[in-house]
């Protein structure tokens, strides 16, 4: 009970005995029950906060944290380890936020340790990150795509990182975004199994790619291949052609058929089976 309570109660016993019981000592009654109440407000030790009662005050933190927080999903305490002491004539905003490296050590290496300056919101870590910050940094942590366009000069090496990889970091951009099919119905994504997007013109052909990637360029070829009789119409044009422009030798799948006094005297194979893409057959 306080002080303030106190007095006020010893003023009201002092008006029972002057003017009379029944006049006064509802007003005291009322007044020891309202000092009953304050003491029962703290007559209980506080439990810690929830998680959701901080999002009571704090909604947009609660809201970011729980659309796009990632791995900084967890009790705001594990990082607030001080909190509701911010005192803006002392200017202890800067003391009170903790650093990343109470958790992260340094992910992206040296090179790159000021957390905030790409990951803005600390409570989305997440969402997009300043992408136009980043733009002359990509080769410190994508060592080997910049290596790639150094040693392999494309269109591609030609742009800036964010042509492709705008808005967020971590995009991976459909190659029909800025390229054409080789076919009607090619899916965008495919073009990646032959071309590596950091040096496109290294054209590697899967021996799964659909042949229709092939007529794109080599449509009379393709046509020849995809009428013939010979076992040749059954084999994709990326066993033979492992890699784009590779002419290989027959003997690269063929053992030498013939008795070596016969291939001595006509010395390509073609010579006699005319075209590759359409042999003769019965």
């Amino acid at each position: 009970m306080g002080s303030a309570d106190a007095f006020r109660i010893r003023v009201l016993l002092r008006a029972v005995v002057a003017g009379g019981l029944a006049l006064f000592l509802p007003h005291v009654f009322a007044a020891l029950a309202f000092a009953e109440a304050k003491i029962d407000l703290y007559a209980v030790e506080p439990e810690p906060m929830t998680v959701a009662e901080c999002g009571r005050c704090h909604p947009s933190q609660f809201r970011n944290l729980k659309e796009s927080g990632g791995g900084h999903r967890f009790d705001c305490r594990d990082c607030h380890r001080i909190y509701h002491a911010y005192n803006p004539r002392r200017g202890n905003y800067a003391d009170l936020m903790p650093p990343c490296s109470n958790c992260h050590s340094a992910p992206h290496g040296d090179e790159q340790g000021d957390c905030l300056s790409c990951h803005e919101n600390p409570h989305a870590p997440r969402l997009a990150l300043a992408m136009q910050k980043l733009a002359e940094v990509c080769g410190d942590c994508h060592k080997e795509p910049a290596e790639q366009f150094r040693s392999f000069p494309s269109a591609h090496s030609q742009q800036d990182c964010q042509t492709c990889h705008r808005d967020r970091h971590g995009r991976i951009p459909d190659c029909s975004e800025c390229h054409g099919p080789h076919f009607e119905g090619q899916v965008g994504s495919t073009c990646a199994e032959c071309h590596p997007a950091h040096k496109p013109l290294e054209t590697a052909l899967p021996v799964g790619a659909d042949p229709k990637t092939c007529a794109a360029c080599h449509d009379k070829v393709f046509i020849k291949w995809l009428n013939t009789q010979s076992r040749h119409g059954q084999v994709n044009c990326a066993v033979c052609h492992a890699r784009h422009r590779l002419k290989p030798e027959c003997t690269a799948c063929h053992q030498p058929p013939h008795d070596p006094r016969f291939t001595a005297k006509f010395k390509s194979c073609l010579g006699c089976h005319l075209d590759v893409h359409n042999l003769p057959a019965k």
